[in-house]
């Protein structure tokens, strides 16, 4: 699909769901896909802010939109336009099938609605988890949801298995041919996903995380990359080394059990290791001259402003909770606590000042229960009160004191 496509395909979607409610199945994956990119996800946010629609409302009103992206696409075929670089061509696309499109129709269709309030805000007891399923991006571009129902994938690769919310690569079913082909596991918020890798490895994947690996590695080295969270047991072969990669730092192991948490919003690399031992590098060519090596109990932090590696004492219990569907926090910032948990419920959250963010809390809730278990926990222990409103779509913790 041209770039061009796929901009205005995104774009629809998004229109699709603001005013009409919901999308297919096949329809959620494809936009789960696009949103498993942090940046997407930031400007998605952004788009749908009920008061950044206003503020453009008169704006888009007076837009002949077919007219106006006429005229963008004659003035690119035209022999003597500008030469626009690959990257600004990108981004300029986005503006225009996005901003011109789905903003020229979707606003118009919100504001013209009598019956919505400009800010409809609602106080709420808690938020409940919502579950979408997760997605499959094949090696020659499908995309598949991972519902239930669905056990067997056929690709060209061979079959791939779905049960119980894990994914079975089996080198048996390979047909007998090395694949050079990566798919993608995309888990949306609010989800956890596992997938058994051919090697004989297994991940678990956290909420809001995507995991791009070969269907079959290899002789000589296994490498995976992963955005958001994961925990790795990884199959021994000392003669494959296995690295998983990250846009702030990198590890590599024979055969061992660690925690990667690499969320882009956290401004934090982390690596937790369980059992076994790894190397922990940063992606700069000056940061492999510094790697270190853990051994189970300790962790190793890479903060995106500054490489340096830095190696802390912890209980790889707190940072591997979550693949066993629950929350464990030990002597944790409030901050910290509830950007993860935004991850699991998708929540804004506020503080009244930025004291409050940096409030000690240390227990543990099953991620399955409603919000408002865990915030009452904290509220009672940490001497904080919070507040949970729904304005429009999005959902919003204030926390006072």
């Amino acid at each position: 699909m041209s770039l061009e496509k796929k901009e205005f395909l995104i774009a629809d979607l998004i229109r699709k769901e603001l005013s009409e409610g919901g999308l297919s199945t096949a329809e959620n994956a494809v936009l789960q896909q696009w949103l498993s990119v942090p940046e997407n996800q930031q400007y998605y946010q952004k788009l749908i802010r009920f008061e950044t629609l206003k503020s453009k409302e008169a704006f888009y009103n007076c837009i002949d939109t077919d007219a106006a992206f006429a005229r963008v696409r004659e003035k690119i075929r035209q022999d003597h336009a500008p030469v626009i670089s690959f990257f600004n061509y990108r981004q300029f696309l986005q503006y225009a099938a996005v901003f011109v499109v789905l903003l020229g129709l979707a606003a118009v269709f919100i504001f013209r609605n009598s019956e919505i309030n400009p800010k409809n805000e609602v106080v709420v007891r808690s938020i409940a988890p919502v579950y979408h399923n997760p997605t499959l991006v094949l090696a020659d571009g499908t995309v598949v949801s991972l519902e239930p129902k669905k056990e067997k994938i056929v690709s060209k690769n061979g079959v791939i298995s779905n049960v119980n919310s894990v994914l079975v690569y089996d080198a048996k079913d390979l047909n007998g041919t090395t694949s050079t082909g990566d798919n993608t596991l995309i888990v949306p918020v609010g989800g956890i996903y596992a997938v058994n890798l051919s090697d004989g490895t297994k991940v678990w994947l956290n909420s809001k995380s995507s995991l791009k690996y070969p269907v079959e590695f290899s002789s000589d080295k296994r490498i995976v990359t992963l955005e958001g969270e994961a925990y790795f047991e990884v199959a021994k072969n000392p003669h494959s080394p296995f690295t998983v990669k990250t846009k702030s730092g990198n590890v590599t192991v024979l055969g061992t059990h660690f925690n990667v948490s690499s969320y882009t919003e956290d401004q934090l690399f982390a690596a937790t290791l369980a059992e076994g031992k790894v190397k922990v590098s940063g992606i700069s060519t000056e940061s492999e001259k510094t790697s270190v090596v853990l051994t189970p109990g300790q962790q190793a932090r890479i903060y995106h402003k500054n490489e340096e590696i830095k190696i802390t004492e912890v209980d790889p219990a707190a940072y591997t909770a979550w693949k066993d569907g629950r929350f464990y926090f030990e002597n944790e910032s409030l901050k910290s606590i509830l950007t993860k948990m935004s991850r699991w419920y998708n929540f804004n959250v506020k503080f009244e000042n930025k004291s409050l963010e940096q409030i000690k809390f240390t227990g543990v809730v099953l991620k399955q229960e409603p919000i408002d278990r865990l915030l009452d926990i904290i509220s009672k222990t940490s001497n904080v009160n919070y507040k949970i409103t729904k304005i429009n779509q999005n959902y919003e913790v204030t926390v006072t004191k």
